[in-house]
């Protein structure tokens, strides 16, 4: 009988020990797959998106992680695609989920770009918010330049996915060395918008300096200067 309770109890450590060794190894094999999947997600946001291959029948190109595809198939009717080669190669999006037909082969190129562009910036504001309070949003605004998402569509998405006051938006990005010099350039175009529709308001007020503040245009009055240049042509001369 003692014999049959010591071999018990020798089954019983040699169970347990199993069930540990088998959740250690089930827990590094759990790290290690996370770990694999971090790296497999390690995205060069640096590269150039670059095309390569015959523009005018089948090219590709490979950015980011992303592969895009562009190929003639009949008339003037263009088949595009975009895959993440880091997930699978899953297909993201193609031309093939639209009613639409894209015409002409930089239509289609131009088009499965901007799929990208969106998929990462998706992707970045996903990963970001699994960070609640520690958020980089500074590191968010230099990976959205890269990847080719304009100032106004980073305010926005800041506005959006964040939370940020418009202004703080603004400021964020507009502060970011990532975007040198881009407060001044808006403020010069805002400006330039300012003076020439004060040529043509019918109330203008003043900042002390001598600058457009703000102006007043009666839209319901006719026109009567019709050969007066339009105001899209005098704002293009400003620039000249």
């Amino acid at each position: 009988m003692k014999n049959r309770k010591k071999e018990d109890n020798k089954m019983y450590i040699a169970l347990l020990l199993f069930e540990i060794a088998t959740t250690t190894y089930m827990g590094r094999c759990s790290a290690f797959d996370q770990t694999m999947k971090i790296i497999e997600k390690n995205r060069d946001f640096n590269q150039p998106l670059i095309w390569n291959g015959d523009l005018n029948d089948d090219c590709t190109a490979k950015w980011s992680g992303l592969m895009l595809r562009a190929e003639w198939m009949d008339e003037d009717y263009w088949w595009w695609c975009v895959y993440d080669m880091l997930d699978n190669e899953n297909q993201i999006d193609s031309s093939n989920e639209y009613d639409e037909r894209i015409i002409g082969g930089k239509n289609a190129r131009e088009k499965a770009e901007e799929i990208a562009r969106n998929y990462l910036k998706d992707e970045l504001v996903a990963e970001l918010k699994k960070s609640g309070e520690n958020a980089d949003i500074d590191k968010l605004i230099v990976d959205l330049k890269l990847i080719g998402i304009s100032p106004m569509h980073s305010i926005l998405t800041l506005v959006k996915d964040f939370g940020l006051e418009h202004q703080e938006a603004k400021n964020k990005v507009f502060d970011s060395p990532i975007w040198k010099g881009l407060r001044e350039q808006s403020e010069m175009l805002t400006q330039a918008f300012m003076d020439v529709a004060a040529e043509e308001a019918d109330e203008v007020e003043y900042y002390e300096d001598g600058h457009v503040s703000s102006v007043t245009i009666d839209l319901t009055k006719d026109d009567v200067k019709k050969e007066k240049p339009t105001f899209w042509k005098r704002i293009k001369s400003k620039f000249k």
